[in-house]
């Protein structure tokens, strides 16, 4: 089938973001924001962008479907709409809630179009920065119109890699002497955008959201980087939640985590 306009689906991103999240960027008050079923917390920008987009995108592609993280919170049978025919928006409207909630710019929005349960357009918006990431299946990922490609090598020794690692893993004793550094940047979306930007070497996930991992894996693997299960198979929106999932900016650089993170995950 016609994938959405690129333009189009931009254009709408940055229209919500403008109206609904920058205004209330530092100037939440205390009822609009509240925790959620299962932990983690939501603001009244969550809410409110992810009711826009799901409009506004679904119009942009008549007969599409929305799985969007705040709906699927309440509604656990929107999971469905990967199993289905019919195209289906992955939707996370504010990721990065914590960091917007206490004043930081590191939070993104995603959106990604899926066919079949394939991604086919992914892409990231820092409203805070004004850079949009995108790509199209077979088409290559760009940044503000600007050519993202990865380099195929990683020089570097492993001990010179910069990551991001999970609290639990972070805790175990001795994986800090095996990088340069790791650390959580509180966005899966903020996180997948360094490492194509090159302020990031690699990302390791245990908890795979769709709307968390599917426009960041297309957007790394169209620019020429690796995202992989722990077990070299590809991530697949419909059957990856239960598993690691290792990303990095080169296949060279998967390989060497890879190796590291194996022996303290054994």
């Amino acid at each position: 089938m016609t994938l959405p306009d690129i333009a189009k689906v931009s254009d709408i991103m940055r229209n919500v973001a403008e109206t609904e999240i920058r205004p209330r960027f530092k100037n939440l008050n205390n009822n609009e924001i509240r925790h959620k079923k299962g932990g983690g917390i939501v603001t009244i920008a969550d809410v409110e962008s992810e009711r826009r987009l799901a409009k506004e995108l679904t119009n942009l592609v008549p007969g599409s479907l929305f799985l969007g993280e705040e709906v699927a919170t309440e509604n656990p049978l929107v999971y469905e709409f990967l199993n289905g025919e019919e195209p289906v928006w992955i939707v996370d409207p504010l990721d990065g809630t914590s960091n917007y909630t206490n004043g930081y710019p590191d939070y993104v929005v995603l959106v990604a179009f899926a066919v079949h349960g394939v991604v086919r357009f992914g892409a990231i918006l820092q409203p805070e920065t004004q850079e949009l990431l995108v790509a199209e299946e077979g088409s290559g990922a760009w940044v503000n119109n600007k050519r993202l490609i990865l380099e195929n090598s990683c020089k570097q020794k492993t001990q010179e890699l910069k990551g991001s690692l999970g609290k639990s893993l972070r805790e175990i004793c001795g994986i800090k002497n095996c990088f340069a550094s790791i650390k959580r940047a509180g966005s899966c979306g903020i996180e997948y955008k360094k490492i194509v930007q090159g302020e990031l070497d690699f990302s390791f996930y245990r908890r795979l959201k769709p709307w968390d991992h599917a426009a960041g894996d297309l957007i790394i693997r169209e620019a020429g980087g690796k995202v992989a299960h722990l077990n070299n198979t590809s991530y697949l929106l419909k059957r990856s939640e239960s598993l690691d999932l290792l990303c990095a900016r080169s296949e060279d650089c998967w390989n060497k985590v890879v190796k590291i993170l194996s022996q303290f995950l054994n």
